[in-house]
């Protein structure tokens, strides 16, 4: 039994690299040892082999190195066999080249070694005398079948399948990354399962790819194995003659010797080429070739017991023998017997259970399905489902993955995958966003043509169907493709019906981006960043932050638009100021000016400036003693009618400045009455944006463009009833 795990002393010595591994497991051991030590086997092994080359081997080393090819050959198939995905052996192609280089030093140091002294060790002599028989035409005669045999039939099979399989693969990668963008896009799979199939898909293509190219090795290594011989034999005859032989005794002892190392050769070069064969061949499946092969051969009865019928009948033919055919037959039978037992059984099985079955699909599947609520959603209309068809390039569901890294870069937070349905209950032309079910926006698309804007620079009116555009309800067209020219001409912005839903589904996002953010989702940026900077995840998030105070901390920025993607620097203003206050409302103020170059940066101008609805200096002060705290509420202590005069005058000042083509505008006022300021306008403007002096980096222009001014405020701001 395994020993609890102990604390390991500070005075212990280190562990070395060849001690058993805390599972108990010695193969995994020497397996991590051999790993670790490849490289140097693996350039020794090369060395040697090139080195084979060169230097002449005695024939015992000779002996050693072709049982070595014959073995390795056998483990090959026998693994290849095995293996129920050919990308599971993704270093086949690199095997066949070593093991074609190792088949052909052994015929250089054989081939050095017959032509020499007459003697090529004990392996090479047998295979010339037992497989021959000691007949040099039987000999030659069963080295050729087997060259043909090879090179023909199993080299160029495999060849064809290699050369077929990679141009299938490489033509299916693109359907295959649409396949897996639009599953990620609708939910079905998550960005670690779709970075998995994305890799499984390049290293399917490199390994048929590789094996296009590696099959020429085969080819080349039986052109090799016929020249080689063919030189041995020649040459042989040749020596010997030179060395007093007769012609008849050096054909006798070269051809058993060339012979010899020909087939010595050329069986291993066959079981490697079958076992390629064998791998290319093999369809993507959960089972090895033999599972598939006998549950596929044997899956119906009926054939079985013809062919048992026919074969039975080969034994009533005059002159042919009996006993084998009446045995095959009867061991068809046996199978069509064993076979028709386990269909029936099937069928009873699968008639007792479906009532069962049935039962479970009509009362449980459902309660199941409604207990399931996704995070975000999009449902369509009948006419929109060709907007989000997997198949169409460019389409929603790509932009949508673009939207989701276009997030990360801006907000720091992963958007959850976005499931897309259709509904017959909505109208044909209507599309719903939703919120863990919930519809947070919605609007209509004709799909068949474009929307377009006014953007002040209109010449002329062109014809179309009336509508609001759906961000910012401003007036617009739809107009149909053959006129959307005539729009760009004068003056109009056309945008594609694909980008009137991204671009509101990213406003709409940009919106609830804080209800997006789960404390899951929190927790996993802590884990990441703790993978980087340990220190000060571990000395801050825990008793001093807690996660859920960093949650409501990043929620609220993220509600104002302000990027957490810096969680370090979040972090440590948390760090300093969550000692005195545990307020996430005061908490995050403080954070806001450690991020002031973010906000600074997000909220300039093309020119670098801030253009600013600023607030009159007097009217600022009495809002400042206005200013109420209940808890982590922050609110102005002013009368109803003064909150909705102050909203009115800041919508004004907006809609003036946009008037006057400003851009980015934001309002600059005190930070004690900023997160007050945002509360109140939150719902009515909430595309304004309420930045406080301290949040703009120092330096930087401000450019005011409207101040808000209230008249008779002093009676006003008396102090209310509780």
């Amino acid at each position: 039994m395994a020993q609890p795990k102990k604390p390991i002393p500070t005075t212990a010595p280190a562990v070395s690299a060849g001690t058993q591994t805390e599972s108990g497991d010695p193969i995994n051991s020497t397996t991590a040892r051999l790993a670790r030590n490849s490289n140097i086997y693996f350039a020794i092994g090369l060395v040697a082999v090139l080195g084979t080359l060169l230097i002449p081997l005695p024939t015992f080393l000779l002996d050693i190195g072709l049982a070595c090819s014959i073995s390795l050959a056998i483990s090959i198939l026998i693994i290849v066999l095995a293996t129920n995905q050919p990308v599971e052996l993704s270093t086949f192609p690199s095997l066949l080249l070593i093991t074609t280089l190792f088949r052909l030093a052994l015929n250089v140091a054989s081939t050095r070694l017959i032509l020499l002294q007459g003697n090529a060790g004990t392996i090479i002599d047998t295979f010339g005398n037992f497989v021959a028989g000691g007949n040099m035409v039987v000999g030659l005669v069963i080295f050729i079948i087997l060259l043909v045999i090879q090179f023909i039939v199993i080299t160029r099979g495999a060849s064809r399948i290699s050369e077929v399989a990679a141009r299938f693969v490489l033509d299916a990668m693109p359907g295959k990354q649409m396949s897996i963008d639009a599953d990620l896009n609708a939910g079905m799979i998550t960005d670690a399962e779709a970075r998995t199939r994305r890799k499984e898909i390049v290293r399917e293509s490199e390994f048929y790819g590789a094996m296009d190219g590696a099959s020429k090795f085969i080819q080349g290594d039986a052109k090799a194995g016929m020249i080689i011989t063919a030189v041995n034999l020649v040459g042989g005859i040749i020596l010997g003659y030179a060395r007093g032989l007769s012609i008849e005794n050096a054909a006798r002892q070269y051809c058993i010797l060339s012979i010899g190392d020909g087939l010595v050769s050329q069986i291993p070069s066959i079981i490697v080429a079958v076992s390629s064969g064998f791998l290319v061949s093999k369809v993507r499946s959960q089972n090895t070739v033999s599972i598939d092969m006998t549950e596929q051969l044997l899956r119906r009865h009926q054939p079985i017991g013809i062919a048992a019928v026919i074969i039975a009948s080969f034994a009533f033919i005059p002159g042919f023998p009996k006993i084998p055919f009446l045995a095959i037959a009867a061991m068809f039978g046996l199978f069509t017997v064993r076979a028709r037992a386990a269909t029936a059984a099937g069928e009873k099985t699968e008639k007792s259970t479906q009532p069962k079955s049935d039962k479970i699909a009509d009362d449980a599947t459902p309660v199941e399905e409604l207990l399931t609520v996704d995070i975000l959603s999009i449902l369509v209309g009948v006419r929109l489902i060709g907007m989000v068809d997997p198949r169409k390039k460019s389409g929603v569901l790509d932009r949508i993955g673009a939207l989701r890294r276009k997030f990360v870069q801006q907000l720091g937070i992963i958007i959850p995958l976005v499931r897309l349905r259709d509904n017959i209950n909505l109208e044909p032309n209507v599309y719903e966003i939703r919120l863990y079910d919930h519809i947070i926006a919605t609007g209509r698309i004709e799909p068949d043509k474009y929307l377009a804007m006014d953007s002040g620079s209109v010449t002329k009116p062109v014809r179309g169907v009336k509508t609001k555009e759906p961000v910012y309800g401003l007036p617009a067209l739809w107009v149909a493709a053959a006129d959307k020219e005539a729009a760009e001409v004068a003056g109009y912005t056309v945008i594609d019906p694909e980008s009137v839903l991204i671009t509101h589904l990213s406003e709409t996002l940009s919106r609830h981006a804080h209800e997006l953010l789960t404390r899951e989702d929190v927790q996993q940026l802590v884990e990441r960043l703790r993978s980087t900077q340990p220190s000060l995840v571990g000395d801050i998030v825990g008793e001093l932050v807690p996660v859920g105070l960093l949650q409501r901390v990043l929620q609220n920025l993220l509600r104002e638009g302000v990027s957490v993607r810096d969680l370090s620097l979040i972090l440590e203003s948390l760090g300093e100021a969550a000692p005195r206050t545990k307020n996430a409302t005061l908490l995050t103020e403080i954070t806001r000016k450690k991020l002031m170059r973010a906000i600074t940066e997000k909220h300039k101008t093309p020119t670098g400036s801030i253009t600013a609805i600023a607030f009159d200096p007097v009217l600022e002060h009495q809002l400042i003693g206005a200013v109420n705290q209940a808890g982590e509420t922050i609110s102005l202590n002013i009368p109803p009618e003064m909150a909705l005069e102050l909203n009115q005058k800041l919508a004004d000042c907006w809609k003036s400045a946009m008037d006057r083509a400003f851009e980015n505008i934001v309002v600059l006022c005190d930070a004690r009455i900023r997160p007050a300021l945002s509360s109140m306008i939150e719902r009515t403007i909430p595309r304004l944006p309420v930045l406080a002096y301290d949040e703009i980096v120092p330096g930087t222009v401000i450019e005011p463009v409207e101040t808000v001014k209230i008249a008779d405020t002093v009676g006003r701001l008396a102090p209310q009833p509780a």
